[in-house]
């Protein structure tokens, strides 16, 4: 049911019903056309959209409940289709062993080597669908063939195909828009203008092809005949287009909900309809559906349980990355073995599945031997407890606010870096930050190629102040994720706390190489170091792309803006310096932020000192002093001061001007602890200040009020 080509070749019988002649049902019309033709979609996704926010944890745990009993047996139909028979076995011996060397090969790659499950999982993610899609369709000729709808010939059968891939082609449009809102999941990246025009020429494509198409058949054979077919077509779009209607709208889309949740439900649901009703024509007498159930369900565990549960308490590897490695591999195993089983050309299948055919080779079988029952019977047993320890887990690891579930959870499997991550935030909340580091430290032991757990490590190492530790970890968490941007952020500050200004450049040249448009900080940082090895032009263009790129808040702008200044001013660029400066002046006078005034009028000052505009730079300083007296702000003041007795000393002021701004100075600084950093420099000024004066020093200090005031009244 999954080729198109090869469905497209059946030929259909000559005759097409009458209208009063029953259409011919696999089970019975209302299961096949709300099972098989999906038009339980609708409701079941509109209560997926509605109830799932508002009861999400509840709505997981029935999900996957219901994995356990739809989901993963129709895996093990597959296999049961392909191995039931010693026919079949002979048939399809050869792709069931490559694909499961492939698998086998594929999950030990990953479980080697975690960074390429996002890559399986993206295969996996882009395939489901168009999985989907083939069995969609191969399902409505099936239908169409059954009622003789002869109007669906070869041709017509080829447009068809296109009217159902279409929808797909416009959800792996959507899924490739822009980047991917899911980090276990890759994007295309395409423009996200060009992927809207995309899928409206898919969408539009669609309609017309369906439009045609269903006239023909209605016309031909009326709806009760075309039915089963359009309604197919019906559920293709429903399940598909909706994505694209999101990009439309200028929203991102989950591709995961797309090869998980309801969508796989329905699929899986439809799958176990089809393929029940040709396991029982082809057993015939033989027919036991409980057993068949049964099979299925302890099949369907045997796939995807055990193989995590073992890697993860036997070899150590994390629970959750193996889950997932087992979920998109199997499933992609399943997608091949499915393309293999499933073709209305192939005359057995088209017998049960089209003609109704009596089958001949139904024959009895000897009893298996009583040690064989109950040795399947014990195996069944055994993987329906686990089954059951698993969900049990599961639920526990999903009350993500209740530490001591997720400590049992944990006690259930300890090597689950989720679980532990949960755990931590958890802990966090409660204020038990030791409990809430043990946790993140287990997680990214667990996992260390878990971002999010590294970061959030590094980030309690910071805030606790074990810059040390921190900077080792971060060296660690690059070593794992190399093109973690984050993570080149944070190591580049450490290093240049650490006084490694080198390598912090090195990480912050990388950061802004991997994500130059979101990286303000990093563009930033990296200005303050170009100004700091006298590379002003790199500078000013770090400063630039910082203040191009989205940033924090007003304060953090006006403080880039006023270093591009200074770079300006290092290429000797003074007029835009000037600009810089005037537009930084004025925001900042229109915040009440005075202190930041008080510092742009001394870069103003600079400006006019530089251009030999001595009264001009004078009268700057003055305002600059009276700026930070009215801000309040000692360590402002202490810079407007000390700045201006730099100009009266270079420019002929009276001595004692000099040392009187020195001595206002450096008790501003005295006043904070910012200030520590600049005392001993203005310290050093005033000591030489002082030794010029002699005597005279003394007397200016017993009258520092009056000269100081005459200080600020200096005209060169």
């Amino acid at each position: 049911m999954t080729s198109s080509a090869s469905a497209a070749e059946l030929t259909p019988d000559a005759t097409p019903p009458s209208p009063s002649q029953p259409l011919r049902w696999l089970h019975s019309a209302p299961t096949d056309l709300i099972v098989g033709c999906g038009l339980w979609s609708l409701p079941l996704l509109l209560l997926t959209y509605f109830v799932e926010p508002r009861f999400a944890g509840h709505f997981a745990v029935a999900f996957y409940a219901i994995a356990l009993t739809c989901n993963y047996p129709h895996y093990a139909a597959t296999w049961h289709r392909a191995c039931a028979r010693p026919a079949d076995r002979v048939r399809y011996g050869r792709v069931l062993a490559w694909s499961s060397a492939l698998t086998l090969a594929a999950l030990l790659l990953v479980h080697t080597h975690p960074p390429l499950l996002v890559w399986a999982f993206t295969l996996y993610a882009f395939w489901s669908p168009w999985h989907y899609t083939g069995q969609n369709y191969g399902l409505a000729l099936m239908f169409a063939r059954r009622n003789r709808v002869t109007a669906l010939d070869a041709a017509t059968a080829r447009w068809l195909w296109r009217a159902f891939a279409l929808p797909y082609a416009m959800l792996l449009t959507a899924f490739n828009s822009g980047a991917s809102a899911d980090p276990l999941l890759l994007s295309a990246g395409l423009p996200p203008a060009g992927a809207k025009a995309l899928i409206v020429i898919f969408g539009l494509s669609f309609l017309a092809i369906t439009f045609i198409i269903g006239r023909k058949l209605i016309s031909h054979h009326g709806w009760r005949a075309a039915g089963p077919a359009l309604a197919l077509l019906a559920t293709q779009a429903l399940w598909f287009i909706p994505a694209s209607v999101i990009v439309l709208a200028g929203e991102a889309v989950l591709q995961a909900r797309y090869s998980s949740g309801m969508l796989a439900l329905l699929h899986s649901a439809q799958y176990l309809w089809v393929t029940s009703y040709y396991a029982r024509r082809e057993s015939g007498a033989q027919w036991r559906p409980w057993r068949y159930a049964a099979l299925l369900f302890a099949g369907g565990v045997a796939l995807f349980i055990p193989g995590p549960w073992a890697a993860s308490l036997v070899f150590g590897a994390d629970f959750t990355t193996s889950f997932l490695a087992f979920t998109a591999l199997v499933n992609i195993h399943h997608f091949v073995l499915d393309g293999a089983v499933w073709k209305l050309r192939e005359p057995r299948v088209a017998a049960v599945l089209v003609q109704d055919a009596p089958l001949t080779d139904a024959r009895a079988t000897a009893p298996k031997p009583i040690w064989q029952k109950l040795g399947l019977a014990a195996a069944t047993i055994g993987l329906a407890l686990l089954a059951g320890l698993d969900l049990v887990k599961f639920v526990l690891g999903g009350r993500v606010t209740d530490a001591s579930a997720l400590l049992q959870a944990m006690k259930l499997n300890p090597n689950d870096a989720l679980v532990a991550a949960r755990l931590a935030r958890a802990a966090l909340a409660g204020g038990d930050r030791l409990r809430a580091r043990e946790a993140l430290e287990r997680a990214v032991a667990i996992n260390p190629y878990d971002a999010e757990s590294q970061a959030m490590l590094g980030q309690m190492l910071i805030e606790q102040g074990e810059y040390d530790a921190a900077y080792r970890h971060y060296q660690a968490f690059h070593e794992r994720l190399p093109n973690n941007v984050a993570a080149l952020v944070n190591l580049g500050s450490l290093a240049a706390q650490r006084g490694a200004e080198g390598d912090a450049v090195a990480a912050w040249e990388r950061a802004v190489q991997l994500d130059p448009d979101g990286q303000p900080v990093a563009w930033s940082n990296l200005g303050d170091a170009y100004m700091r090895a006298d590379r002003a032009k790199d500078a000013a263009d770090a400063y630039g792309r910082a203040l191009r790129s989205p940033y924090p808040d007003e304060s953090q702008r006006l403080e880039w803006m006023l270093k591009l200044g200074d770079a300006y001013v290092g290429l000797q660029r003074l007029s835009q310096a000037e600009t810089c400066y005037a537009s930084v002046f004025d925001a900042a006078q229109a915040a009440g932020d005075l202190a930041l005034a008080a510092s742009v009028a001394t870069r103003q000052a600079g400006l006019h000192a530089a251009r030999q505009a001595l009264p001009q730079a004078v009268a700057r300083h003055q305002a600059a002093l009276q700026l930070a007296e009215d801000s309040r702000d000692a360590y402002a003041q202490g810079a407007a001061w000390y700045e201006y007795a730099l100009l009266m000393a270079k420019h002929g002021a009276p001595a004692g001007f000099v040392y009187a701004a020195c001595l206002q100075a450096e008790a501003r600084f005295a006043e904070t602890a910012r200030g520590a950093g600049v005392r001993p420099t203005v310290a050093a000024r005033r000591a030489a200040v002082e030794q010029k004066l002699g005597a005279r020093a003394a007397e200016i200090r017993a009258r520092l009020r009056d000269v100081s005031a005459e200080a600020r009244q200096w005209r060169p």
